[in-house]
């Protein structure tokens, strides 16, 4: 049973934010793709990506909006996505938000790959989805991920600033529908992966400190737990995961499971036996667990 890129249910929290303000059925479409409804219990317990980006996809299709991971970006600030992102907010340069997410990205998404490359006096902040994830559902992700980067960059310089250059892991889009700057700056599409490239003495210069939200500061235990928390390296547990996640769903079953998992009911029991796991004893012992921590 192979590993599958999970994250943290909160970040559908910006989608479903914009989705529902815009009069969207957004439950409809979270049941189609067999995605929880979050709860503020249950925002950092893991959901397969690929149920996210396909939950998007279908969205953006059914009601004609071609731009929902531009749209869905500027919902909401960093500071609301989690542990994860209350972390980043905490940043005071540029430098610092790209370590803290170098650092734990992983934990938050693990379908999601970042790097920084160093180039003279430039540096190429890189993304990169998981292989695994059809090219064709990843879009809005990709979308999202350019101009989540691009907010920081502002934020950083403020709102005149501008990277070098842009390389979009997507199909040819008017950027400067969204970012008017950008019209006379390099822009590459259909690229391996999205690439940012900035001048590297922008990295050390701080950041501009507001007073913080209420509730940005991230305790040692809440960073103990996220950490501890993060999508697992084995098959078995990431199935655990998975399941925990789907607890409160009436149809929870071998079958449900494995259309979760992205793969057949039969490939699935399959692979448990070859484990020596009865799917039957790994759910009881998720419910006994899950109602432990209830009480």
């Amino acid at each position: 049973m192979r590993p599958i890129p999970l994250v943290r249910q909160v970040t559908l929290a910006p989608a479903i934010s914009y989705l529902a303000a815009e009069g969207v059925p957004v439950h409809r479409y979270l049941r189609r793709a067999k995605l929880p409804v979050l709860s503020p219990d249950t925002l950092e317990m893991l959901i397969p990506l690929h149920q996210v980006c396909d939950f998007l996809s279908s969205v953006a299709r059914a009601e004609g909006i071609d731009d929902l991971g531009f749209r869905v970006a500027g919902a909401q600030g960093t500071e609301h996505l989690g542990v994860y992102g209350k972390l980043l907010a905490q940043s005071l340069t540029l430098h610092e938000m790209i370590q803290t997410t170098l650092e734990f990205v992983a934990s938050y998404n693990s379908g999601l790959h970042i790097w920084i490359e160093r180039h003279q006096n430039q540096v190429r902040y890189c993304q990169k989805f998981d292989e695994s994830l059809p090219r064709d559902q990843i879009t809005e992700a990709v979308h999202f991920g350019l101009a989540s980067a691009m907010a920081s960059g502002k934020y950083s310089r403020g709102a005149a600033w501008l990277p070098n250059r842009i390389e979009l892991a997507s199909a040819p889009i008017e950027l400067t529908a969204y970012f008017p700057e950008l019209s006379d700056l390099p822009v590459a599409f259909d690229q391996p992966q999205t690439s940012i490239w900035l001048d590297q003495k922008v990295l050390s210069k701080p950041l501009p400190r507001f007073s913080s939200p209420p509730g940005v500061a991230v305790e040692e235990e809440d960073r103990a737990s996220f950490i501890a928390t993060a999508p697992a390296a084995d098959p078995i547990g990431q199935l655990e995961q998975v399941i925990e996640s789907a607890l409160g769903h009436s149809e929870l079953n071998l079958q449900f499971t494995a259309a979760i998992m992205g793969t057949s009911p039969r490939t699935l029991q399959r692979r448990l036996t070859e484990q020596d796991v009865s799917f039957t004893r790994l759910l009881q012992g998720m419910r006994f667990r899950n109602a432990l921590n209830l009480l």
